[in-house]
């Protein structure tokens, strides 16, 4: 009976080898879909945090210009955007990007720096662009610019 039993699981898995190579073949033919790689791991998007804008487009900010990001629990976004103060709902989408809805804005006029630099701010928060934290700072990229915060303001 000991025999009978070690034939049937060497049958087993002589039969899970060969379907283990064929697989292999099919996936190693040309056109055929390449076999998944590692995953990025997702991250938790920031929500319920406070962030202050320490650079932008890799640059320190110019002497005398501010920007603040708040994150709540709802998924609202507001702010201080150099200028004027925002607010605009902002949802995390996949693969660490996030979605701003339309941007509500206090109308105040300050001198043209403070307004291009605010003009910047916005653009690059509301362009669909990808985040992520990195070293306790809050990394936001898209294909307008570059934003990198610290926590709290």
């Amino acid at each position: 009976m000991f025999h009978r039993g070690a034939l049937v699981l060497a049958l087993s898995l002589s039969g899970l080898a060969v379907a283990g190579a064929a697989y292999a073949q099919q996936a190693a033919k040309p056109g055929a879909a390449p076999a998944a790689g590692p995953q990025k791991e997702e991250k938790t998007f920031p929500k319920d945090s406070n962030w202050t804008l320490r650079a932008m487009n890799g640059k320190p900010l110019p002497a005398g210009m501010e920007a603040t990001l708040k994150i709540d629990g709802q998924f609202r976004g507001s702010g201080f955007s150099g200028c004027n103060t925002w607010s605009a709902t902002m949802w995390p989408v996949r693969n660490q990007r996030f979605a701003v809805g339309p941007v509500a804005l206090t109308k105040k006029q300050c001198d043209a720096g403070k307004m291009a630099f605010e003009r910047a701010y916005l653009v690059t928060l509301h362009n669909r662009s990808g985040w992520d934290l990195v070293n306790g700072m809050l990394e936001v990229k898209g294909d307008s610019g570059s934003l990198s915060f610290t926590r709290g303001f």
